[in-house]
């Protein structure tokens, strides 16, 4: 028989819109909101876990996150976008 963790209790005061929107979210999953909640919670926590390969352009490049000046969505100058989806004459 396998053995399983103590439970122990969690409890929130939440206003009636976030409870709400628990409940929303839980719907358009088909999840419980037990499980919306930890799902929100494992999905952060994977975002601070994870860490680049040794040798990886993330690794090599990582020092230079956001100390260049410019344009962050290249689609602000539509230069950039001049001819985009046009068909090409092959």
């Amino acid at each position: 028989m396998a053995r399983k963790e103590p439970i122990v209790w969690f409890g929130m005061k939440l206003t009636a819109e976030e409870k709400a929107r628990i409940e929303r979210l839980a719907e358009l999953e088909g999840l419980s909101q037990k499980e919306v909640v930890l799902n929100a919670v494992e999905d952060r926590l994977i975002s601070y876990e994870v860490e680049p390969a040794q040798g990886t352009m993330l690794e090599k490049m990582i020092r230079y996150s956001g100390v260049i000046d410019g344009e962050k969505d290249l689609s602000a100058n539509k230069d950039h976008l001049a001819g985009y989806g046009a068909p090409r004459n092959s």
